[in-house]
């Protein structure tokens, strides 16, 4: 069965307000490639802080009310660090999942879709059981990794995530890590479907002679990121070499990584950019000598599913230095397209640091292996296709009644 001439509802905890907000950049881009495909697509996600439904790339987009506007901003920057370090959040979640169901059952009335994809299912596969149930809508089961590390900490999450998995008619994973955390709890088929990049990759920039080597950190600021591991580093890189640390994001550590910043006297080599455009952050990339993720896996047991910003920083030839940790394994082939350090470990991130900037050959050759790779596994032409066959075997499945056959 074709997709063409369906539409498709896409259930996400994020989702862009503006075309250079980076909240769910990655699912925009999706819905961007497919909607080549015939397929008509809306979103349904929380609002934040009062956001109003709107329309962004021709795509309908609800945003749903389900707190005051102060605390309407429990799915950004990360939920399970905002409900660990403010109980009252519990409410909100709460508020969340009833609200978000209610609204959601009379967006599908309204808008009669074919298929549901429910992005992170836990919990958003609980908002749109009713509907589906109710109204016979097929939902496919889109798995990022944080919901999955939640089920570890949390038995009632498993639970939940177990009932409501065979009623699914398709399941994706962003990574072969997330795709193992699956196999603990659901033994049907599961296809690994990546993300590939969220904006347009620049000629990478030669340092001038004289300028300082730029090291760029691109993320959220929370905990396992890692960035405070990176900070940690640096003294020891700069008792041997000069460089500059570039970091683009905020979040909810940033006035303590700050203070971490001000406490080792490393205010002068790093520089806190924030949120920028897209082609601000084409330019940061282009323009850095390596990029480095120091993610980890996090007092509640989060860890990367997968890590988009390292596709991206490849797709502008740099060499990447990363945590060997989490969906990062599938991305970064280590001593070829960069190098993987353990999690945590200020040394070993100083030492590969030090190890590239020593060598502008091999950093060079690394960043042009990284381009070549990352144009066969993760360019958006072969994506598509995956989202497509999975997407047309639930439409199929829903219909005939069939079980949906194992993808690869």
């Amino acid at each position: 069965m074709s997709i063409e001439g369906k539409h498709i509802l896409v259930v996400t905890s994020v989702y862009p307000m503006t075309p250079d907000d980076n909240h769910g950049t990655f699912i925009r881009e999706a819905i961007l490639h497919l909607q080549a495909t015939g397929a008509k697509f809306t979103v349904f996600a929380p609002a934040y802080e009062g956001s109003k439904s709107d329309v962004l790339d021709g795509v309908k987009i609800y945003r749903f009310r389900y707190c005051p506007k102060r605390y309407e901003n429990l799915a950004r920057d990360g939920a399970p660090t905002k409900l660990q370090r403010q109980p009252l959040y519990f409410l909100a979640a709460v508020l969340y999942i009833l609200l978000g169901t209610l609204q959601l059952f009379s967006v599908c009335c309204k808008e009669k879709p074919n298929l549901l994809q429910i992005h992170w299912p836990f919990p958003h596969g609980l908002i749109a059981l009713p509907a589906s149930l109710l109204l016979g809508i097929p939902m496919v089961f889109s798995f990022h990794g944080a919901e999955l590390m939640l089920a570890n900490k949390f038995g009632f999450v498993t639970h939940i995530l177990r009932w409501l998995l065979p009623i699914t008619k398709g399941v994706t994973a962003n990574s072969s890590f997330t795709s193992g955390l699956i196999r603990k709890i659901y033994d049907g088929p599961v296809t690994i479907i990546p993300y590939g990049m969220t904006l347009k990759p620049k000629p990478p920039k030669k340092r001038l002679l004289g300028e300082v080597p730029k090291l760029l950190f691109v993320g959220r600021l929370d905990e396992r990121k890692g960035l405070r591991y990176l900070l940690a580093a640096l003294p020891l890189v700069l008792a041997k070499s000069p460089v500059r640390l570039r970091i683009v994001g905020k979040g909810i550590l940033e006035d303590e990584i700050k203070m971490q910043c001000h406490t080792m006297g490393v205010n002068d080599v790093v520089d806190f950019l924030g949120f920028v455009s897209k082609e601000e952050l084409a330019d940061e990339y282009a323009g850095c000598d390596i990029f480095v993720l120091p993610a980890i896996v996090d007092s509640k047991g989060d860890t990367e599913g997968l890590g988009i910003v390292i596709i991206e920083a490849l797709a502008h030839q740099k060499p990447v230095i990363a945590s060997a940790v989490g969906g990062i394994f599938d991305i970064i082939h280590s001593g070829i397209t960069g190098l993987l350090v353990p999690e945590k470990d200020p040394e070993a991130l100083a030492q590969a640091i030090l190890t590239l900037l020593s060598n502008p050959l091999k950093t060079e050759k690394m960043g042009q292996e990284g381009l070549a790779d990352i144009q066969v596994r993760f360019h958006w032409c072969h994506i598509t296709p995956k989202w497509q066959q999975v997407f047309a075997h639930a439409l199929d499945s829903a219909v005939t009644g069939k079980s949906v056959e194992t993808l690869v």
